[in-house]
């Protein structure tokens, strides 16, 4: 870790699913069902403080599904360092944003699109969701490649 740096980027290990799902558990979401795509913020202690996991939809394209940051972890960037290195190594992402996460995404310049531009692998958990009212859910697309 470069000195200053407060956590670094790595491939998720079978040593974090421990991390991962309870940070997932703590969201309301269900544990991962693997580490595939999947990357982790670690510390200096190489502990998982957050993390990013990319499902490859059936249009091809890369969605987020989910990024998820450790309540003591959140405004220090690690969110936007997830989604700019999985947009830089996937390209155009998309997701689905749900309850208050809708901010984060507008912050790092995701649009809202419409419901057919993101796969259903992604959108079907809103499919007759009895919290759907509460949770608002938006479809979202951050275009392009970073570089």
């Amino acid at each position: 870790m470069a000195s200053g740096q407060l956590f670094t980027l790595r491939p998720a290990e079978k040593r974090d699913r421990a991390y991962l799902d309870s940070y997932a558990y703590a969201e309301g979401m269900d544990y991962l069902p693997s580490l595939e795509n999947v990357t982790v913020a670690a510390n200096d202690a190489d502990e998982p403080v957050g993390f990013i996991r990319i499902a490859q939809g059936a249009n091809g394209l890369a969605h987020v599904n989910p990024v998820v940051v450790h309540e003591s972890w959140r405004g220090h960037a690690v969110g936007r360092a997830l989604v700019d290195d999985a947009q830089r190594t996937f390209g155009e992402l998309r997701l689905v944003a749900r309850g208050a996460s809708k901010p984060f995404y507008d912050a790092l310049g995701f649009v809202c699109c419409a419901w057919d531009e993101v796969d259903v692998s992604v959108t079907e958990d809103c499919d007759g969701c009895p919290l759907r009212d509460e949770c608002n859910p938006q479809p979202m697309r951050r275009a392009g490649r970073l570089g």
